[in-house]
This record gives structure tokens, sequence and C-alpha cells, in this order.
């Protein structure tokens, strides 16, 4: 079974060598102006809380970050078929008291299999949601929260399918807005940071898993996106000092029932930190951006980076050493609820 949880995130073929040739570290000014300088990032989670535990990681983090000041999470929703998925991330908002975040899920066909926590938390911890089948539609939560918020503002983090995604850029005019789906989030996203893809080229869970979903996201959202690829997760470990909480928390019982408190790797971690403290150059010491070129998913959800001149796709490059961005990360994973 754990071999199979490797598998997740592990690709199929990998080209991780990053072409550092032409990055481009300082090219920020694509998002407009510091969102954080004026108030928190406003935020939208799409996630995959299911087959590997980085998503609870992230949760956690994006919390922290949100009880910090530097967030507000606008909603959140789950890009899976799997029962006990949003409930166990009900049980995650609800232990960081914040139970009224809007919560979807996905409907229609989607990405399912088993999970090795999210029935644990579920009913070990409270929560709200009765069931997956009480909770709306993710494509309806989206356009909702969107079209109440100020243009340009929204910053959307995808850290699985983007079956949500995809769906939501096909949606149309309801009781929310006149705007379709793409004009919705045209109008109202800032940016979209994505954990997905290898980069310059490979295959990847996230994409791999719905690609027609991928390709057609990829290729017809309207807004700059950023792509925080396997490689700039895979090497950041964090996990094994949640033994240092209380054992009231869903993180380190997830982390517990996942693989016995040991430490995994960061994906989404950093899709979330990226999201929030990033895309003005906060992190300019962690990552370099490369953002000359275009992503191309393949109908497999294979992905190839290809330059040429930008179309406000990018995507990060290590810089910092993952060591010390896994101590930042892990401090956000270990953040008390109201504190």
């Amino acid at each position: 079974m754990f071999a199979m949880q490797v598998k997740r995130r592990r690709p199929a073929r990998a080209f991780v060598v990053a072409a550092v040739l032409g990055i481009a570290g300082s090219a920020f000014g694509a998002f407009g102006g510091s969102a954080f300088a004026g108030g928190p990032v406003p935020i939208i989670f799409d996630t995959d809380i299911m087959s590997d535990v980085d998503d609870v990681g992230a949760v956690a983090a994006l919390h922290a970050l949100a009880d910090g000041g530097e967030a507000r999470i606008l909603a959140m929703g789950v890009c899976v078929k799997n029962a006990w998925s949003p409930l166990c991330l009900d049980a995650l908002n609800t232990y960081f008291q914040r139970a009224d975040i809007p919560l979807g899920v996905v409907k229609g066909p989607a990405h399912t299999g088993a999970s090795k926590y999210a029935q644990g938390i579920a009913e070990e911890f409270p929560h709200a949601l009765k069931s997956a089948d009480d909770a709306p539609d993710a494509v309806l939560v989206y356009r909702k929260v969107l079209a109440s918020q100020p243009d340009h503002s929204v910053v959307m983090v995808s850290v699985g399918q983007l079956t949500n995604l995809r769906n939501l850029l096909k949606s149309g005019p309801d009781s929310s807005t006149s705007l379709d789906g793409v004009e919705l989030v045209k109008t109202k996203v800032r940016a979209w940071v994505c954990m997905g893809g290898i980069f310059p080229k490979g295959q990847e869970f996230n994409l791999v898993k719905d690609g027609p979903a991928a390709r057609y996201t990829v290729e017809h959202w309207p807004t700059p996106v950023v792509f925080s690829g396997w490689e700039i997760g895979d090497q950041i470990m964090t996990g094994a000092r949640l033994a240092e909480v209380p054992k009231q928390s869903p993180v380190r019982r997830a982390y517990e029932l996942y693989n016995g408190l040991h430490n995994r790797q960061s994906w989404d971690q950093t899709a979330v930190l990226y999201a929030v403290r990033g895309l003005d150059g906060g992190l300019a010491d962690y990552w370099l951006r490369q953002s000359d070129g275009t992503l191309h998913v393949k109908p497999d959800g294979g992905d190839t980076w290809y330059s040429s001149t930008s179309q406000g796709q990018s995507y990060l490059v290590r810089k910092m050493a993952p060591e010390k961005i896994a101590a930042v990360i892990e401090s956000l994973m270990l953040h008390a609820p109201g504190t």
C-alpha cells in the first residue's frame, strides 16, 4: 500500500533537471500590486485530499497563514471522488476554527481512490458536513465566491487534479453572475498557482490522473499561472515534527495514519506558500521563476515546457536549500488553531 502511495507523486518518467538558461527571477509585474501589503491574500483552495498526506500539510499551512493575517480563505473544493475526503477537509477546517468556509465537491466524473487517513480523520474529529453528497458542486461555490470579490483579486491554488478548474472554465451564467466561466476567472482572479507538472518535461500525478482536464485548463486559463512542479517539493521533507503537537491535532493524526509521523515530501505546501508570499517577489530567495515559455499538456497528462515569448505562464526553479524551506513550511504545519 505504501508503495502505491509513493507512486502517487513519483512520475512514470521524470525529466527533472531544470533548464536554468533564461530563468526570470523577478518578473513579478504581471501579478499586479502586493495583495498582502493591502491586506490578506484572498485564496480559493482546490485539493485532492485523499491519496497523499501533503494535502493535509497544505491545509494546515494555509490556516496558519490565515491566522497570521497573510491569507483569507474564501472557499475550498475537493476534486476527487472519495466519500471521506470532504468530511476530512471539513474536520480540518473545524479544528482550525473555520468551519464556515464554503466547501464544494466535484460533481460528475473524477479521479477516485483510497485514502490511508481520510476516513480516520472524519471519524475521529468533529465536522459539520454529514456526507459528501450533502456538499454543493465546487463549481457553484467558486462561481458564487468569485462573483462577490473585487476584480483581479483572488488567487486560485490547486494541489490536485484540475477537474474542478476545468469545470469552472466551462461553466455558464447562473444566479451568481451572468459571466461565463472564462470571463468570470478573467475578471476576478489575479493568478493561479498550480502544484502540477514536471519541468521541463515529465509525467506527474496531478496532471496525469485527469489528463483531459489538465490539458483543457492549462490551454484555456485566462490569467497568469505559476506551476510548482514535482521537482520543487520532492526534496522538501516535513511532517516528523508533528510529533511535538498535541495528539488532539488532526494534522498530526493524518500523518500518523499515513506513515507513522515520518517525514514526507512537501509538494502541495510549496504551492500554498508561494500563492500567499511569493507572487510579488517575497520568496525571491527561495525560488527563481522560469517565465519565457508555455506548458503543453498531452491528452494523457504528460507535460512539456516549450520556450517561447511569455504567455503568462511560469514555473518555479530551486534556489534555496530544501532544508531551509522545509523548516519554514513545517513551522506553519505545527501552528495551533486560533494563535
